[in-house]
């Protein structure tokens, strides 16, 4: 078996002085990473180090090839982020927002980008009308729609901040299913905070679990779950 390529590589890095816990490994190609932990904005600045949004304070990120350096043909890189926070523009209709990036970006033409469009919102497991304004739509709709617009340019990574936040049980089952289809058929390594645990058991391939101490990394979800059952014992 060949082994996967090595995109980002953390030795000893650490997002800042105040979070200075040094973080090492590997993230792979088509891989599906889950930072957990109890503080969000911890998992959020270690999220935005390996994303290099942010340098590292301590330690070393290292990249592979050209995964932060922008296309010769338009300035995106191959790492696409969607924090907790992120939103569609309110004045244009689900369509038009995911098609805005791609067409900046003459990703195609504009009858290209249409059937591109049609063919990502076709996978999705939700019939709602995408052509209404983001006003009128549930959470898990802008959900869909935020990560559509992301994957329409063709990332190599997608970083996605508490993927699952204010969704019920059942559309964080559907949707979840939907973000490891995106590994799997889609070849994008997936690095996600504060997911829950029915989600990290299906499809997790790699953990990484900060506690107020120290940092554990897990290859396998087996091995993390003697870990989470020994902690709470």
């Amino acid at each position: 078996m060949n082994e996967k390529v090595v995109l980002i590589q953390a030795n000893s890095a650490a997002p800042n002085s105040e979070l200075s816990q040094p973080l090492s490994c590997e993230v792979t190609a088509a891989s599906l990473v889950c930072l957990l932990g109890q503080s969000n904005i911890t998992l959020y600045a270690y999220m935005e180090m390996l994303a290099g949004i942010n340098e590292p304070d301590t330690g070393l990120l290292t990249y592979a090839g050209d995964l932060l350096r922008p296309s010769k043909y338009n300035n995106r890189t191959a790492i696409r982020y969607i924090y907790h926070n992120s939103a569609l523009l309110s004045i244009l209709n689900g369509i038009d927002n995911i098609k805005v990036p791609a067409l900046y970006h003459h990703l195609g033409s504009v009858e290209e980008i249409d059937r591109e469009v049609e063919r990502l919102l076709a996978e999705i497991e939700y019939d709602v009308d995408h052509k209404q304004l983001p006003a009128f739509m549930d959470t898990l709709q802008k959900r869909y729609l935020l990560v559509v617009r992301a994957i329409m340019l063709k990332p190599r990574v997608l970083f996605i901040e508490n993927p699952f936040m204010d969704l019920d049980r059942e559309q964080v089952r559907v949707f979840g299913k939907y973000l490891a289809s995106l590994v799997k058929e889609k070849n994008i390594t997936l690095i996600t905070s504060n997911v829950n645990l029915d989600f990290v058991h299906s499809y997790a391939g790699q953990i990484i679990y900060l506690s107020a101490k120290d940092i554990h990394v897990f290859q396998e979800r087996e091995k993390f779950s003697q870990f989470i059952q020994a902690t709470l014992t």
